[in-house]
């Protein structure tokens, strides 16, 4: 696999040189493979599976594979990624340029007003006779209050029916 990617990285490479010289849209429906250098080694095909993951197929069993649904690589999909890393590479370059040059109009601007930092206010004096006349109040209150008694005379006759026979 590590010799897979080591091909693939030589390939990228060498599509950027090559895609100068010549029209890379001829050979954009072509699919790639990488092929070793060593004699009689098998290559490689990129292919992307089923489960949209990118692995390395043999190439005896490349038939096998585009049966089970896997996609080869294709030389325009490699052109058209390098297309997009070129543009947002350079999308980025603009961005950080624009940035650097606000960053430096702010660091020449004046500087900030000075930030004043201010104390909380001392917390008020703790009374030690507070809770003592506070269950005071409380007490005083309670013995204020009218009280109103309600005379409620119940009797339950299936308990004691004696007392509710002259009823």
């Amino acid at each position: 696999m590590a010799a897979a990617m080591r091909y693939l990285v030589v390939l990228l490479l060498a599509i950027a040189a090559s895609g100068q010289t010549e029209d890379p849209a001829k050979y954009a429906p072509y699919f790639v493979m990488l092929v070793p250098a060593e004699r009689g080694a098998e290559g490689f095909a990129p292919f992307i599976s089923k489960e949209q993951k990118l692995v390395f197929v043999p190439i005896s069993a490349i038939a096998k594979t585009m049966s089970e649904g896997g996609v080869p690589i294709r030389y325009g999909d490699v052109l058209q990624l390098l297309r997009q890393l070129t543009d947002e590479n350079q999308r980025l370059k603009t961005e950080n340029e624009r940035l650097w040059r606000i960053a430096e109009k702010s660091s020449s601007s004046p500087s900030p007003p000075p930030v004043i930092v201010q104390t909380p206010p001392a917390p008020p004096a703790v009374d030690p006779d507070l809770q003592r006349r506070q269950m005071q109040m409380m007490l005083l209150r309670s013995l204020l209050v009218p009280r109103s008694t309600v005379n409620l005379n119940v009797t339950d006759c299936s308990r004691y029916p004696a007392s509710c026979v002259g009823r």
